[in-house]
């Protein structure tokens, strides 16, 4: 049966794809050489070369304008003999001259350049011109290579410095500049060969790009592929709005940007940008582009399950990759030729990365010799090729250390891989990259039965997360479900220290972090850092500091693993003391935002949640009920007031999908009738989640869900406790006969609800939205909404418009409303709907907040889009997101309410896009909690609005004093006891989310 594949490194391998582009400066020259004019680039930008620490000749770094990055370099070098004058004998001297420099090597490392074509400029002087592609995004480069006599200059460039390159010979005299001689019109030849938007952009386009780019790369590290596709998107506009969308490079961008997407499960619209990606690399003369277009999408075959076909793809590109290797190494030659080296060092890289793609797939198949061989094959390459990253040797150990485990050797296989853990430790400390090493140790050990060892490696590496000071991607539950089972193994045979194992289960499950919640979180959390200058400047600060001490404790493990006679002593001991000052900001800094801006924390890093501290919050007969539903064993767990429970769950996530699916199907009218509700299957799914229990629920009379996979989509009042008589509806022993029910996004919410402050209860009693101005005939809109591709612009209106009217909705909001007390200002219909109407509205003086509309809950979040409820479209296409009609989670989060209740009466977490979507409603209620709000009510489905509007005035019409859930609770069973009302599509669609006190008292 083939293994789930290692998401360490399928995250670890792209971590380092990319080579960097010119924006690292050399160290400046000793000595007092100062700067020379180089005169202006093609964008009017001032340039000067600046004297750089060269091993050979004389090397220069080409500042423009006010970067502090260079958009070039330089190198002057005086020939030991003259030139031929034979001009077949001067074309191959100057070839070779031209490729055996350190200049050529350090180009050939960053560019892939087309061969230099003769060409003469200023003076009548030979030059030599290549047109190149920067590894790193592929933007258009330059090399040009000038001779005068037994002197030549190398030049390397953006194209904006084609000019100054070109005249460089004179330039660098010091002489007046006076522009290239007349005649030689460079710039429109360039423009002509490249286009406008190569010779346009400017050092500051390169900058952005590559920052935004090292976002993307440190966000895929962590296996944040929300945050990776984000930067990604960022970076894709940067380089199209100076290049185009049709540049050759943009394809490079697009091919990392479709693996993110398909990182987070989305294979069609990752299909779709792949699609892209390979029609613009179809014009790059970079050879190796394909094999990386290859490697990228085998990855993405991975991601879909079908692993032959990603290890098929992944052999593919192994096979051009190690062409170009061994064409490379022949040309190499004695290694006279620095050109081809450089070029030799970067393939080599490429196809190192091939060979651990076949080798994690194989690990996948369970083909482990095959995975053995690559990652061996990768590892002599390794050995043979200086100036590869470090942190490379660690990858290779850790897959050989998997294969040798799967061969049956666990005790080899895991000494090669603790040694990868020592080597990620010793470059990266207590990261995120040596977590994730640890927890795949922690399978290798777990799946051999050495349980001592896997309890120590995952407790490590539980507390190593828990310290964190940087945001973590999505930690799924299947890369902690073997600790659960040794756990829960060592639990059933220590009855004396089960309480422990189960509460040590309970702590490690709310380290997950998966699924559209996740990501809905993180996507909050951005728009509310960037909404506050303050706290976005110091989370920028924050995140550069970490960076920083990262980058240099690198550097000092990479010092210290020299050969001693390599070794620079004083070199180790001023990185050791620049380490210990950086180490010392980043953590002043994350003192700062943990106590300046708590909210941001808390929704980033929210602490570890101990079961005595949820204990101290319930109430007696209240119990909190989570599970781990993984794609092997599963878990639940019950929390009363005296004591937490885990046990074994019979069903899987997969499973679990399936009947919910089913179970939701039952609920749904077909031509307008309702079909039969599946009173065995509710009750066979309740036995599958309660049944291992035992007595647990006796008493219960409050029971308060954290659901997750495809539990958050169905509500769980009308589980079946007990075996019950086809149809008989009204005499089912629906679980919300015995207690009340109510779920909680995340036990942190749960924490943060019922350990809020008590705040002044608001002025007004109701405030309705209903009814925006809808025009569509079916359910197609809201399909075609969720599949919106939605980054930072502004959504279609007319998207909006084709959604389903809700006519209906105007009265419902009126007669609830009417009878809490609002008045005629405070319903708010039709084109009155609108994000500027809900901002202005003072919804903190409202205790009931009510929107009769609906819901985005897509199974999955496309592009940046999130969950959100859709108001009234505006006429025309807005400038911005702002007024686009869209109340995303983020644009929630920025409200401020002092609301008991918001009520969202026409949601359906069935999902316009045939995908269930209660995570996606979890991930909305922590947006609204964020915002002020205690307590949600929210529907699974939509329902007409009678049995709506009995269901609200049974709701508060209930005695003030009655806790909501069991008021809810109450008024449920009135419409379930009752024939007319009985079947659950009525009554069971409204969920409460939450545990704020009841919104009747006052109203």
């Amino acid at each position: 049966m083939a293994r789930p594949l290692a998401p360490l490194f399928l995250a670890l391998l792209l971590a380092g794809c990319a080579a960097k582009g010119p924006g690292v400066p050399a160290k400046p020259a000793a000595g007092g050489a100062g700067p020379i004019a180089m005169g202006r680039n093609l964008i009017g930008e001032e340039c000067r070369a600046v004297p750089v620490e060269s091993g050979e000749g004389t090397a220069y770094s080409l500042f423009c304008g006010s970067w502090e990055q260079p958009s070039g370099g330089l190198s002057v070098t005086d020939l030991y003999d003259p030139l031929p004058k034979d001009k077949a004998a001067w074309e191959r001297q100057v070839l070779l001259e031209n490729s055996r420099t350190a200049w050529a090597g350090g180009l050939a490392q960053k560019a892939i350049c087309q061969p230099p074509a003769n060409q003469t400029g200023p003076q009548g002087h030979p030059v030599l011109v290549s047109h190149c592609q920067l590894r790193e995004g592929g933007w258009p480069y330059l090399a040009v290579t000038l001779f005068d006599g037994r002197r030549m200059v190398q030049a390397d460039g953006i194209p904006a410095l084609a000019e100054l390159m070109m005249d460089a010979g004179n330039r660098m005299k010091a002489e007046p500049v006076t522009g290239v001689a007349a005649g030689n019109d460079w710039s429109l030849a360039l423009r002509a060969a490249l286009g406008e938007g190569a010779i346009s952009f400017g050092r500051g386009d390169l900058n952005a790009f590559e920052r935004t780019s090292e976002v993307g790369r440190l966000s895929n590290s962590v296996e944040d592929y929300a945050g990776a596709e984000a930067a990604y998107r960022k970076a894709l506009d940067i380089q199209t709005k100076a290049l185009g969308p049709d540049s050759p490079g943009a394809g490079d961008t697009l091919m990392t940007l479709a693996l993110e997407v398909s990182n987070q499960g989305r294979g069609p619209e990752a299909d779709a940008l792949f699609r892209r990606a390979d029609a613009l690399l179809q014009k790059s003369f970079d050879k190796a582009a394909r094999a990386r277009l290859g490697s990228y999408m085998a990855f993405h075959a991975a991601n879909g399950g079908d692993a032959r076909r990603a290890l098929s793809l992944g052999r593919d590109s192994s096979a051009i990759r190690r062409a170009i290797v061994d064409d490379l190494e022949e040309q190499a030659g004695g290694g006279a030729n620095r050109a081809v080296l450089g070029s030799l060092a970067a393939a080599r890289g490429d196809l190192i990365h091939s060979l651990l793609l076949e080798a994690t797939v194989s690990l996948r198949l369970e083909q482990y010799g095959l995975a053995d061989a690559a990652a061996q094959e990768a590892a002599t390459l390794f050995s043979r090729t200086r100036g590869l990253p470090p942190w490379w040797h660690a990858r290779i150990l850790g897959i050989q250390g998997l294969a040798k485990a799967g061969k049956g050797d666990a005790a080899g296989g895991a000494a090669l891989m603790s040694k990868a853990v020592a080597s990620n430790k010793q470059l990266f400390g207590a990261g995120w990259p040596v977590a994730s090493s640890m927890l795949e140790l922690g399978r290798v050990y777990a799946q051999a039965g050495m349980d001592d060892e896997a309890l120590a490696i995952y407790r490590e590496a539980l507390g190593m997360l828990a310290g964190l000071d940087t945001e973590r991607g999505q930690l799924p539950l299947d890369r902690l479900a073997p600790f659960l089972d040794v756990l829960y193994r060592r639990s059933q045979a220590q009855p004396d220290k089960r309480a422990e194992y189960h509460a040590e289960m309970f702590r490690a499950l709310q380290a997950v972090r998966e699924g559209v919640v996740g990501q809905t979180i993180t996507r909050t959390a951005a728009r509310f850092a960037s909404t506050d200058p303050a706290v976005s400047d110091l989370i920028r600060r924050q995140q550069d500091g970490v960076r920083n001490r990262d980058r240099l404790r690198i550097e000092a493990a990479a010092e210290t693993a020299k050969p001693d006679v390599q070794r620079d002593r004083a070199r180790e001991e001023g990185l050791a003391k620049q380490l210990e000052a950086a180490t010392a900001d980043a953590q002043g800094l994350e003192r700062q935002l943990q106590a300046a801006f708590p909210d941001y924390a808390r929704l980033t890093k929210p602490a570890p949640v101990e079961p005595a501290s949820l204990r101290a919050r319930l109430r007696e007969g209240q119990a909190l009920v989570q599970f781990a539903f993984a794609s092997g064993g599963s878990y639940g767990f019950i929390l009363t007031k005296s004591k937490l429970i885990a046990y074994s769950v019979t069903i899987g996530r997969a499973d679990l999908q399936d009947k919910v699916a089913e179970l939701r199907r039952s609920i749904t009218p077909r031509a307008g009738v309702l079909p039969p509700f599946d009173l065995d299957l509710s009750h066979d799914l309740y036995v599958r989640l309660f049944g291992g229990a035992g007595d647990a629920l006796a008493g219960v009379e409050h029971l308060l869900l954290v659901p997750s996979a495809a539990l958050a989509s169905l509500p769980p009042a009308l589980l079946v406790r007990e075996k019950a008589q086809a149809g008989d509806y009204a005499r089912a022993s629906w679980l919300v006969r015995d207690m009340a029910v109510s779920v909680m996004p995340s036990v942190p919410a749960f924490l943060a609800l019922s350990g809020a402050v008590t705040r002044p209860q608001a002025a007004k009693p109701f405030i309705g939205f209903a009814a925006p101005p809808f025009q569509g005939r079916d359910a197609g809109g809201l399909k075609a909404l969720g599949e919106e591709c939605r980054t930072d612009a502004a959504l279609d209106p007319a998207l909006l418009r084709a959604l389903a009217p809700l006519p209906e909705t105007a009265g419902e909001i009126g007669e609830i409303g009417r009878r809490l007390g609002a008045t005629p200002a405070d319903l708010l219909t039709g084109g009155a709907v609108t994000k500027a109407a809900v901002r202005a509205a003072g919804l903190e003086q409202y205790r009931i907040v009510y929107f009769a509309t609906h819901g985005l809950l897509p199974g999955e979040l496309r592009c940046q889009s999130q969950p959100g409820l859709a108001l009234a479209p505006p006429d025309t296409p807005p400038a911005s997101a702002a007024d686009d009609g869209l109340l995303t989670a983020s644009d929630i989060a920025l409200l401020r309410l002092n609301a008991d209740l918001v009520v969202l009466s026409a949601c359906n977490t069935a999902g316009g896009d045939a995908r269930l979507g209660g995570e996606a409603l979890s991930g909305l209620a922590e947006s609204f909690f964020f915002a002020g709000a205690r307590g949600l009510l929210v529907s699974h489905w939509q329902v007409p609005s009678a049995p709506t509007v009995l269901l609200m005035t049974g709701l508060f019409a209930q005695d003030p004093g009655l806790d909501k859930a069991a008021a809810l609770a109450a008024a449920q069973r009135s419409l379930a006891s009752s024939p007319a009302t009985a079947h659950p599509f009525n009554w069971a669609a409204f969920t409460l989310v939450g545990a704020a006190a009841n919104p009747g008292n006052g109203a």
